[in-house]
């Protein structure tokens, strides 16, 4: 949910160009709105709460930076819809010295054991960014979709049976947890991190997992999954459980 924008606030968003900033509250419910599939001018109107007339000037700037596009809707060259040609990277958010601190440990623990780094800077990266206040979820999530692509071609069945353990074997892989299903009706995953998590970046490791997730259930089902359900539990943040369902 993206939650009312204080003075400083700002987005990051991967378009053809390079990176874009968002500053404008407009801006990001528009960009916000349209990740949930395409709009017409009247139609965000109404998502958005503001006149025609002035959000004309919002989607005009952002389609000049490349964030979104003006495409006819159909036959007919006079009516548009709203299409988004960016990726969300990067929201802003409160800094938070205990995620460094972590961050920290981590890195003292791969100076001990330089053998650790490949699975342990990961989790130190996303606390950085926590620290400093930069929440990478969407990031995260993209790259969690990315991972399962290469995956799917080795899920050469549609048994769910195979599809979950090829997901799950593949993902142990990646040696940063342990990851589970533990409901397959409905499908429910849990993931126990390997080490301390801030609430942020526990959340944060979750938009990877997600996106792992729905890649695969839509790859091999044929269907869009969603979180319907989703918690983060354990003294130390790292207890992630997440239920899948489709739309």
């Amino acid at each position: 949910m993206l939650r009312e924008a204080k003075p400083g606030d700002y987005e990051l968003y991967a378009a053809a160009d390079g990176v874009v900033k968002i500053t404008s509250g407009v801006e990001r419910r528009i960009l916000h709105a349209l990740q949930d599939g395409d709009f017409t001018p009247t139609e965000l109107s109404y998502v958005i709460g503001r006149s025609r007339s002035t959000l004309s000037e919002y989607l005009n700037k952002l389609e000049r930076d490349g964030l979104i596009a003006m495409v006819s809707k159909g036959d007919d060259a006079r009516s548009k819809v709203c299409t988004l040609l960016s990726d969300p990277l990067v929201n802003s958010k409160r800094p938070d010295g205990n995620a460094l601190e972590l961050s920290t440990d981590i890195l003292g623990g791969i100076l001990e054991n330089p053998s650790s780094a490949s699975n342990l800077i990961l989790r130190s990266l996303i606390l950085t960014f926590d620290g400093v206040g930069m929440d990478i979820s969407p990031l995260m999530f993209t790259i969690g979709c990315d991972v399962a692509k290469h995956i799917l071609p080795e899920i050469k069945s549609r048994n769910v049976n195979f599809m979950f353990d090829i997901a799950r074997e593949r993902f142990m892989e990646f040696n940063i947890g342990e990851f589970v299903f533990y409901s397959k009706d409905p499908i429910t995953v849990l993931f126990r991190d390997t080490v301390d998590l801030t609430q942020l970046s526990a959340e944060v490791m979750a938009s990877f997992v997600s996106g792992y997730m729905v890649t695969i259930l839509r790859g091999k089902l044929s269907k869009n999954y969603v979180i319907t359900d989703s918690e983060i539990f354990g003294i130390k943040n790292n207890y992630i459980r997440m239920t899948f369902e489709p739309e």
